[in-house]
């Protein structure tokens, strides 16, 4: 009676084991989780978003003026910080200087190229 208490105790874990691995091996090929071969082969895409361009490739001063189509203004962008995430992702703070007043804008590097990503922390421009 021992020996097939511990077959069963074997198969289950057995299925235990490959309920945690098979969901990971599925993953491996998925766009943006880490696929090396997806990085390397495709050419790096246009960024649209002025704003995004700026944290990809800011100026050697830091500060840049664009115009922002969609707001129908000029606005001042400077490079407030820059910082690797937790995430291990590089990820660059904006301070975008408008009529309306100052705020700041987050932008991490993705495998996709650059995008905004919400600030863990709300953080008052000038208080």
């Amino acid at each position: 009676m021992l020996k097939g208490g511990r077959q069963r105790h074997q198969a289950g874990t057995l299925g235990i084991a490959l309920l945690v691995c098979l969901p990971l091996l599925g993953c491996s090929g998925m766009p943006g989780l880490g696929d090396k071969a997806e990085v390397a082969g495709a050419p790096p895409a246009r960024i649209m978003d002025p704003i995004a361009s700026f944290a990809a490739e800011p100026p050697t001063n830091g500060q840049a003026q664009v115009y922002l189509a969609d707001r129908g203004e000029t606005v001042t962008l400077r490079l407030a910080r820059q910082y690797a995430a937790a995430s291990g992702r590089e990820c660059r703070e904006v301070r975008v200087t408008q009529r309306g007043g100052d705020n700041l804008r987050l932008y991490c590097r993705a495998s996709s190229g650059w995008i905004e990503a919400r600030p863990l922390i709300a953080q008052t421009v000038g208080q």
